[in-house]
């Protein structure tokens, strides 16, 4: 027979495995995020030193890069609101801790 705390301590587990799989899933889509805003300010600069010319593989990259962005942009919120409705269905209201946490906007606030 299963005993109580054992139980017990397997549903805690499992509990944190959840939301800790969403808030890794967050981690990586805000750290891909900085890498290619990282990227994309490389190539800005690659630009306006080339003044006369324009290099148009260096435009088509910045587009893409720019695509992929947004879309590790929308996963970062999707996994983000899973994790608040998360914590809503585990009788956690307070989610300022999540949004601190994953401070998502402050990598679009610094981009330009």
């Amino acid at each position: 027979m299963i005993q109580k705390e054992s139980l017990d301590d397997e549903v805690l587990r499992e509990i944190a495995s959840v939301g800790g799989g969403y808030g890794r899933k967050i981690e990586v889509c805000i750290e891909n995020m900085k890498r290619i805003k990282r990227a994309i300010n490389y190539l800005k600069v690659r630009l306006e030193r080339e003044k006369g010319r324009t290099p148009k593989l260096t435009i088509r990259l910045i587009v893409s890069m720019r695509k992929r962005f947004e879309a590790y942009k929308r996963e970062a919120y999707k996994y983000r609101y899973y994790l608040i409705v998360y914590r809503e269905s585990i009788g956690l209201t307070n989610h300022r801790p999540v949004y601190e946490i994953y401070n998502i906007e402050e990598i679009l606030r610094d981009e330009s």
